[in-house]
């Protein structure tokens, strides 16, 4: 593996969002998506690797989901690209970005990354904010907020938050129809602000939709459990819209 650092990419969400999980399913259980480059996302460190594998544990039904496990507090991953022929110096790998979880919430300092970031990632529960008003506002809150705090272009006129941001709705599993649901007007249905505040904030954003796991747990003897193997949807969808800003920006 070609070991070169490059700019970091910034997973974001309030408490309960899923960054762990969409983290284990980038690590553990992705496979390669049909005509598109394959990526690998690995743990940059042997704590980070640690705590990612202590997300999960097998389970005679498939895979029991173990919540409850903090984060290093330095925990980062990179992202390689992975190519069928070796390149110029023989490699079949090449460093393309680091990925950095955030644990910081609304009021906190934003992630040191992040003035450096060629990319942000926000993840909000879509389920969670559906069976819940108060989660709901409370993660309507936290966007909007974070939204203001991300660094702006000096002299740029609004919207002057040039670095690209990827809106992902997580939990996409846990809802029937999600398959045929809009993925901006579904975070739109959350409260109108939402969109208005990315508009008004971001020059260049998208909206996925993400299932880290591509079906819902269901309760087995007090764990929740994924029947089967996993299989994440979505999971590399914004990675690779960021990757291609970033590839675009340095052509230009």
């Amino acid at each position: 593996m070609h070991n070169e650092r490059r700019r970091s990419i910034i997973l974001w969400g309030p408490p309960g969002s899923g960054k762990s999980l969409y983290l284990a399913s980038l690590v553990m259980w992705l496979t390669r998506e049909p005509n598109e480059r394959p990526f690998a996302v690995l743990p940059a460190s042997d704590a980070t690797a640690a705590w990612v594998a202590r997300r999960s544990i097998p389970h005679p039904d498939g895979v029991a989901l173990v919540g409850g496990v903090a984060p290093p507090t330095d925990s980062l991953f990179r992202i390689y690209s992975i190519s069928g022929t070796p390149g110029e110096l023989g490699r079949r790998s090449a460093l393309v970005a680091d990925l950095a979880p955030s644990e910081a919430t609304a009021g906190d300092p934003s992630p040191t990354r992040l003035a450096d970031a060629s990319g942000v990632i926000l993840l909000l529960p879509a389920a969670t904010m559906a069976a819940s008003a108060e989660a709901r506002d409370a993660c309507v809150s936290w966007f909007t907020t974070t939204l203001a705090r991300l660094p702006e272009q000096a002299g740029a006129a609004p919207p002057a938050v040039s670095v690209p941001v990827a809106v992902c709705l997580t939990q996409t599993d846990e809802v029937p129809d999600a398959v045929r649901r809009d993925a901006t007007e579904w975070l739109e249905s959350f409260g109108a602000e939402t969109l208005r505040a990315l508009r008004a904030h971001c020059a260049r954003f998208a909206v996925f939709k993400v299932s880290s796991t591509g079906r819902a747990p269901r309760p087995r003897g007090g764990l929740d459990v994924v029947i089967g193997t996993p299989e994440p949807r979505g999971v590399l969808a914004p990675l690779r819209w960021i990757l291609a800003n970033q590839a675009a920006e340095m052509a230009a």
